[in-house]
């Protein structure tokens, strides 16, 4: 596959709890219509971690690992590079592992999991998000739709919100617009994370 440019976001697509609850079920449905058995899942931190619940709950799967990548520019570096933040405290070994993120955007954190996590000797590892971006390098096995819209998930709204109002000078009436809340809502979300970030 040939990688796409990463553009930037022209669309925007606010993702409802009730959206996310479908996406879940949606990709539960996929891997038990493949009968692929599920023994652990990673969910990797942030915005893995609550769809990583969410199938826990729906596949009946009770271990449950985390996994933090951040992306670290270091000192003479021009591009970011992930890293392991956070190590794997729950066993792997020969068992059917499902890693979870909320996106598969660059594809570069879904990468250097699988690669981390190959190190603790899994039988099957498979991933899922619950939306996937047209280029990225990694195709997750389980998705439950494609977009290239800058998604809006109901856990990082706060930081959208600051992201669209601070560097992106959105007024907050077209943010409001934009994520379907109303005007009220997004200043007492936008000034909350100011004032607790001052």
């Amino acid at each position: 596959m040939v990688n796409q440019p990463h553009p930037e976001p022209i669309k925007f697509k606010p993702i409802t709890w009730r959206d996310v609850e479908n996406a879940c079920v949606k990709i539960a449905e996929d891997i038990l219509a493949r009968d692929i058995e599920i023994d652990v899942i990673v969910g990797i931190m942030r915005g893995g971690w609550i769809p990583a619940r969410l199938l826990s709950d729906y596949l009946g799967v009770d271990r449950m690992g985390a996994l933090e990548v951040k992306f670290y520019r270091g000192i003479g570096e021009t591009a970011e590079r992930p890293v392991v933040t956070q190590p794997l405290i729950i066993d792997i070994r020969d068992r059917n592992v499902l890693v979870v993120d909320d996106v598969a955007d660059t594809g570069k954190t879904f990468n250097v999991a699988v690669n981390f996590l190959n190190h603790y000797g899994p039988r099957r590892i498979v991933t899922a998000s619950l939306y996937l971006k047209p280029w990225s390098m990694h195709r997750p096995d389980f998705y439950a739709e494609e977009t290239d819209a800058w998604i809006i998930f109901p856990w990082d709204k706060a930081e959208t919100i600051e992201e669209l109002i601070t560097a992106k000078n959105m007024s907050a009436e077209h943010v409001a617009e934009i994520t379907g809340e109303d005007l009220e809502f997004i200043k007492r979300v936008y000034y909350t994370r100011k004032r607790n970030k001052a």
